[in-house]
C-alpha cells in the first residue's frame, strides 16, 4: 500500500479532531469537576481565581450582607463551589433536607454544618473548594470586620482545618444575632415602614435596600412575609412627594382588583418612577395645589400685616388722646366679645340648627362646636370613614379638597377680623 494512501490519513485526522473536542460549561468552575492539579499552570490559575478577595469588602454590618451573599453565589458559579462533586454549598439539616448555606444559613446550625464537613482532610474537590472559599472570605473581610473574629478562630476550625461554611455561618452571627429576637426586629421593621419612610427622607432606593435586608433575613431563617406588598403601599404612600403617592395609589387599587404584583416588582417600578423624577427634576416638587395653598397662606399673612398697620398707623410714641383710643379699642373689642358669643352656644332642643344674623346664613357644626358660615356636610375636620362599606373616593380626601377647605378657613378668618 502506497505510504499516503487517503484512508489511513483520514482516519489520523478523524482521531485528531475528536481528541480536541472541547467540552461545554457555562464556567470554569463546572468544565472539570476532577481534583484541580495544582501543579500544572491551569490548577494555580483556577485556585488563585477562587481564592482572589470580592470586589466589595464586607464590614460585618447587616446592611451588606445582600451585597456579600451576591459576590459569593456568582464566585460559587464560576468556581465550582456548588456543583457536583464539588459543591461544599449545600448542606443537609436534621430532617435531611437540602438547605443553601449562603441564603439559608439561618436555618443551619454549627452541629449540622460540623456533620457535613466530612471532606475536611481529604483528598477531594471538595476540600479545595473549601480552601479556595476560605481565602477568599478572609481576604474580602475589611479590617474592622476582621477583627471582629480575629480571636475566634477556634469557631471556624474543624480537625485543625478552617471550615468555609464554619466560617461564613460566624460572619453571619457577628453581622446578625440569630436570635429570636432578631426575626422580631425585622418584622417590627417591615411593621414599621410608613415610619422608616420619614427617616430616609423619602428616598426610594435606601427604602427598599431596607426592605430587602429585612425579607433575606426572616428568608435566611425559614420565616415568610406573605402581605408584603400591602406593606409596602402603606410606606410609599408616606413618601412626601405627591405625584409619586398619587401613582402608587393607582397601583395599589389595581392590586386590590385583583392584578398580580410580587413585592419585587413593586419595587422595581416604584425605584423607577424615583429615579425619573429625579433625573427630570421634579422629585418632591409641590403640586399644584399645593403652590395655590402656599399663595393663599401668603396673601392671608400679607392682609393680616396690613390690617395690623393700617390700625397701628400712630407710632412714634405717645400722643395726646392715645389712652383714650386704646379705651375705646378695648371696649369695642369687649363689645364685640360680648356680641359673638352667641356663635359658641349650641341650638337647644328642637331648635333649628340654621340661623341668619347681619344678613349672613350660620349653621351649628358639631366638629367645631360653633356657628359657622359652611355646612356641616361640608366640613372636614376630624373626618373618619365609619365603615369599609364607604367608597374609595370618600375614604381618601382630594387635594382639590383640601384646597377648599383653606378656602373656607381663609374666608372664616377674614369674615371674623371684619366682625
Amino acid at each position: 500500500m502506497h505510504p499516503r494512501s487517503p484512508i489511513p490519513t483520514r482516519s489520523k485526522t478523524k482521531t485528531r479532531m475528536a481528541a480536541s473536542t472541547p467540552k461545554f460549561a457555562l464556567t470554569p468552575g463546572r468544565a472539570n469537576t476532577n481534583v484541580l492539579d495544582l501543579a500544572s499552570k491551569l490548577g494555580i490559575s483556577a485556585f488563585h481565581s477562587g481564592s482572589a478577595p470580592l470586589t466589595v469588602p464586607f464590614d460585618g454590618n447587616s446592611k451588606d450582607i445582600s451585597m456579600l451573599q451576591s459576590q459569593i453565589n456568582r464566585r460559587a458559579t464560576n468556581s465550582g463551589w456548588n456543583y457536583l462533586t464539588g459543591d461544599i454549598l449545600t448542606i443537609k439539616n436534621i430532617k435531611n433536607e437540602d438547605k443553601d448555606l449562603i441564603t439559608e444559613y439561618g436555618c443551619l446550625s454549627e452541629e449540622e454544618i460540623k456533620t457535613s464537613l466530612t471532606y475536611i482532610n481529604t483528598e477531594s474537590r471538595q476540600a479545595q473548594n473549601n480552601q479556595m472559599m476560605v481565602e477568599c472570605l478572609l481576604a474580602s473581610l475589611t479590617e474592622a470586620c476582621f477583627y471582629k473574629i480575629s480571636n475566634e478562630e477556634s469557631k471556624y476550625m474543624m480537625n485543625k482545618v478552617p471550615s468555609a461554611a464554619l466560617l461564613y455561618k460566624l460572619l453571619m452571627q457577628k453581622a446578625i444575632i440569630d436570635t429570636r429576637a432578631t426575626t422580631y426586629k425585622f418584622r417590627t421593621s417591615l411593621n414599621n415602614l410608613s415610619t422608616y419612610m420619614g427617616t430616609v427622607n423619602s428616598n426610594i432606593e435606601l427604602f427598599n435596600h431596607h426592605v430587602k435586608n429585612a425579607e433575606e433575613g426572616l428568608s435566611a431563617r425559614g420565616e415568610t412575609v406573605n402581605d408584603l406588598c400591602m406593606k409596602l403601599f402603606q410606606g410609599y404612600k408616606a413618601c412626601a412627594d405627591t405625584n409619586f403617592v398619587d401613582y402608587i395609589n393607582k397601583k395599589e387599587d389595581s392590586y386590590l382588583e385583583g392584578v398580580e404584583i410580587d413585592a419585587a416588582y413593586l419595587m422595581q417600578l416604584a425605584l423607577n418612577k424615583y429615579v425619573l423624577r429625579k433625573e427630570n427634576g421634579e422629585w418632591g416638587a409641590p403640586s399644584s395645589e399645593q403652590e395655590q395653598l402656599t399663595a393663599l397662606t401668603a396673601e392671608l399673612t400679607r392682609y393680616k400685616a396690613d390690617a395690623k398697620k393700617g390700625s397701628g398707623k400712630n407710632k412714634g410714641g405717645p400722643k395726646p388722646g392715645n389712652k383714650d383710643k386704646k379705651d375705646k379699642k378695648k371696649k369695642k373689642t369687649a363689645n364685640n366679645d360680648e356680641k359673638w358669643a352667641w356663635k359658641k352656644t349650641p341650638p337647644a332642643n328642637n331648635q333649628p340648627s340654621v340661623k341668619v344674623f347681619n344678613d349672613k346664613t350660620y349653621y351649628w357644626c358639631i366638629n367645631h362646636q360653633a356657628w359657622t358660615i359652611h355646612k356641616p356636610a361640608d366640613c372636614n375636620l376630624h373626618s373618619s370613614t365609619p365603615n369599609n362599606d364607604v367608597s374609595k373616593t370618600k375614604k381618601k380626601k382630594s387635594a382639590t379638597s383640601t384646597l377648599n377647605d383653606a378656602l373656607q378657613a381663609v374666608i372664616e378668618e377674614v369674615d371674623s377680623d371684619e366682625e
